[in-house]
């Protein structure tokens, strides 16, 4: 049969799309919304006074209701409009660590390194966590979230990794990076401690998605990247992150769970570190910064299967400053790419980041409308 012959719920379609199998179109991506009109006219549920989050009963049940209406078949997390005094107020950056500043946060690079020297070892971290209770609530959470989606819509699973950008909020922006290039030993040990952390917790994924029946994908990433690439140079990455990053993933890719990885900026000097790692995919592609889409479709994993990729309509031009017509232009573009690379499968249409508040409704409207016309039409 032909793909545009199937029927499938929005659950299935992912999970099938994911595993390389026919679907009746791509499947699409949703959850990072910032625009509240959009989310008022998609979910039909008004708001009493004006475009504030207080005044819906269920904010989120009331984003995800929106999301599901527009034909939304995967979520990765649901991100909110902000309030009023967070999108107004200058000294708010983007997640935050924009702003910080050396004499906000207190840390010098050497003030990080005694930080750093004095955290808990590996062993302790593991005798520390409590394995029964992170599991009971990671469980609970899923089920949860996957119950509020039904079979519209698949819930995919976050994983731990090792933070990168949150130690712009701990530390400020310049010491951190400074105990990066100067304090490399100091840099390791961090991460150590980070990717045991994380390397627990995927431990608990991997069994709850065994045990629970838990679809086996999962949604992780920190920034390292700007406009230019990465913040660091990927030799030195490679040196204090990568490792301790792919120790994080073990557990993981041992139970054969699949790792869509978020990407912000030029990620393209650093695609082949993460891959090693165990990245089986990625989410993001911020063409505007120099990020070849087309050269992703044709890339692998290390098991030799396509990567899986979200993307990659332009939220900063192409919904912000399109026309309803250049957003069904973009549409198309992404999924004949997708299309071309892989006929279609292992790909999911959607957004480089998270849509702003700022962007038209009509045009994040037109972007799941034609992405369902469109793939449908087109599938093969």
């Amino acid at each position: 049969i032909q793909g545009n012959d199937l029927s499938l719920r929005g659950k299935e379609r992912a999970i099938r799309a994911l595993n390389f199998e026919k679907v009746d179109r791509p499947p699409m991506w949703g959850g990072w919304c910032e625009n509240p009109m959009f989310l008022e006219k998609a979910s039909g549920i008004r708001m009493r006074y004006g475009f504030t989050l207080n005044e819906w009963e269920n904010p989120m049940r009331t984003a995800l209701q929106a999301f599901k209406n527009v034909g939304v078949d995967v979520i990765c997390g649901i991100q909110l409009p902000k309030p009023p005094e967070m999108t107004s107020n200058p000294d708010h950056g983007y997640m935050g660590w924009e702003v910080c500043r050396t004499e906000e946060v207190g840390f010098t690079p050497e003030r990080v390194t005694k930080y750093i020297e004095a955290l808990p070892s590996p062993e302790e971290v593991r005798a520390d966590f409590d394995f029964e209770r992170q599991y009971l609530i990671y469980v609970n959470k899923m089920k949860r979230a996957q119950s509020e989606c039904g079979e519209d819509a698949l819930w995919m699973s976050g994983a731990s990794t090792v933070t990168f950008d949150g130690n712009f909020r701990l530390f400020g922006y310049n010491p951190y990076i400074i105990t990066c290039m100067r304090y490399r030993d100091a840099a390791k040990k961090l991460n150590v401690y980070y990717a045991e952390q994380a390397r627990c917790l995927n431990e608990v994924i991997a069994k709850a998605m065994k045990e629970e029946d838990i679809a086996p994908f999962c949604f992780t990433g920190t920034d390292i990247c700007y406009s230019h690439g990465p913040m660091i140079s990927p030799e030195v990455l490679g040196e204090i992150y990568f490792p301790y990053v792919k120790r994080a993933f073990e557990p993981l890719k041992s139970a054969g769970i699949k790792i869509i990885w978020h990407s912000d900026g030029q990620i393209t000097p650093i695609v082949d570190r993460l891959i090693d790692t165990g990245v089986d995919g990625f989410q993001g592609f911020q063409e505007k910064y120099g990020v070849d889409f087309a050269a992703l479709t044709r890339r692998k994993s290390k098991d030799g299967k396509p990567l899986l990729l979200i993307g990659s309509i332009q939220v900063s031009t192409t919904l912000a400053f399109g026309t309803i017509e250049t957003v069904k232009k973009d549409v198309e573009r992404c999924i004949n790419l997708a299309i071309e690379g892989r006929g279609g499968r292992g790909y999911i249409l959607g957004t480089d980041t998270n849509i702003s508040p700022d962007v038209p409704p009509e045009n994040i409207f037109a972007m799941y409308e034609h992405g369902q016309a469109y793939g449908r039409e087109v599938m093969p």
